[in-house]
């Protein structure tokens, strides 16, 4: 009779205690706050296409390249020269440029009156003009190129944070629920210490507990701060919002064939369009190397007034250097090189590109292989080991170890599946991110 009174007893105190911590926090339940942005995938990536610096600052580079091929096609403007008289000692006059007069004239004295004009130009010979075009073209080609692998580079950044943000919130819920829940378990205990109910070992070993899922929690905090600076900085956003993901894509178990999928990387992936460009620009560049060993043309028109053979002289002019020592020789032999340099980079390019994907698979059939293999209704199962732990301990029917056993083998079992989710979700980002397909 005593033992059953001490037991209702005991029961009395835990379920005040409950009432006690609990109502509160019932009552402090958080509100979302008003720089909270809920957003999807879908529009985040336009976010991020309409704002992101680094890509701004890069299409300004394709449009720089498009000026360059503006410029390589302009031909050289003509040279105008002119010559005149500034003092004229004989009659000390200053920029004397008139007609001289009949006495002058039949002294044979012209000098009152000389100038003479020089009209230039310069022609390019051997295509230079056409092989600046074709390398200011190639140059573009570069940069749209670089253009794309940024893209692809900055969209998997922004999916994989997205994904990480939205299991680590998960990740952050389960050990909220579990905090708020042991907190309880704790006040309860604490209060039916003082009656002599529980042993003081017990309440020490539950706030023990209590402070492991409090370190938990604060490390998926901190790994959420650092996921919201980086998508903070992928948006160019200096508002202090809060980005709460809403959904991920349905979750797809079938991969695409390795040849399909290594032949897409092959052909999409514009670090291999940059090799191969690469080649085609070290190839142009050193057909134009070749092509400045023919010096250029210079012609003119020259007219001289009072100052040559006869008074109105009007003649032409050809000048070229002589390639005499300089015939381009080191600026051949670094365009020889740098073709060679980076013909050997496009072999090396693909093997990376192959071994990318093939890295990609081999991940996506571990992660396959740990989702297909667990039984069926397992999730369901260890839903509730937390709850109905906690109801046996406080029942008394279960000792404390028993019962942290099973509160640490509830946390690891929910950990395990949204780190298994994370890492499919995040896989399969890699395999589209090392082809520049979207299989998913």
């Amino acid at each position: 009779m005593n033992r059953f009174r001490s037991s209702n007893q005991f029961a009395l105190w835990l379920l005040l205690g409950w009432l006690g911590v609990a109502s509160p926090l019932l009552a402090q339940r958080p509100t979302a706050t008003p720089d909270t942005v809920r957003q999807s995938l879908p529009q985040l990536e336009q976010l991020f296409l309409d704002r992101n610096f680094q890509l701004l600052a890069q299409r300004y580079q394709i449009d720089i390249a498009d000026a360059a091929i503006t410029q390589a096609g302009l031909r050289p403007n003509p040279n105008l020269w002119f010559q005149g008289n500034l003092y004229n000692p004989n009659t000390g006059k200053f920029l004397q440029y008139g007609p001289p007069s009949q006495v002058d004239k039949a002294a044979g004295n012209y000098n009152s009156g000389y100038y003479a004009v020089q009209l230039q130009q310069v022609i390019l010979l051997a295509g230079k003009r056409s092989k600046l075009v074709a390398l200011a073209e190639s140059n573009r080609s570069l940069s749209r190129l670089a253009f794309k692998d940024l893209m692809r580079i900055l969209h998997y950044q922004l999916y994989t944070t997205y994904t990480n943000l939205y299991f680590d919130l998960q990740g952050l819920r389960l050990f909220e629920d579990e905090l708020a829940r042991q907190q309880r378990l704790v006040e309860s205990y604490r209060i039916a210490l003082r009656t002599g109910g529980v042993a003081p070992y017990e309440v020490t070993r539950l706030e023990v507990a209590v402070r492991d899922l409090q370190a938990n929690s604060a490390n998926y905090r901190t790994q959420i701060a650092d996921e919201q600076a980086t998508l903070r900085v992928l948006l160019r956003q200096s508002a202090p919002t809060f980005i709460l993901p809403t959904e991920l894509p349905a979750l797809t178990t079938t991969l695409p064939p390795v040849a399909t999928a290594i032949d897409s990387a092959l052909t999409n992936r514009p670090d291999v369009g940059l090799s191969q460009e690469q080649i085609n620009n070290a190839e142009r560049s050193l057909a134009l190397e070749k092509a400045r060993r023919t010096p250029d043309l210079t012609t003119g028109l020259l007219f001289e007034k009072y100052g040559n053979a006869y008074n109105n002289f009007t003649g032409f002019q050809l000048a070229m250097d002589l390639p005499v020592r300089n015939r381009n020789q080191g600026a051949i032999r670094s365009a020889e090189t740098t073709l060679k340099s980076v013909t050997g980079g496009l072999e090396n390019q693909q093997t990376i590109v192959q071994s990318d994907v093939l890295n990609a698979f081999d991940k996506l059939n571990t992660f396959y292989g740990q989702l297909n293999t667990r039984p069926d209704g397992y999730l369901d199962r260890i839903q509730n080991i937390s709850v109905e732990a906690t109801k046996a301990y406080n029942a008394r029917t279960i000792g404390l170890l028993d019962y942290l056993d099973k509160i640490r083998t509830y946390q690891q079992a929910q950990l395990n599946n949204i780190t298994l989710l994370n890492n499919l979700y995040n896989t399969q980002q890699l395999l589209n991110f090392t082809t520049n397909t979207r299989f998913f």
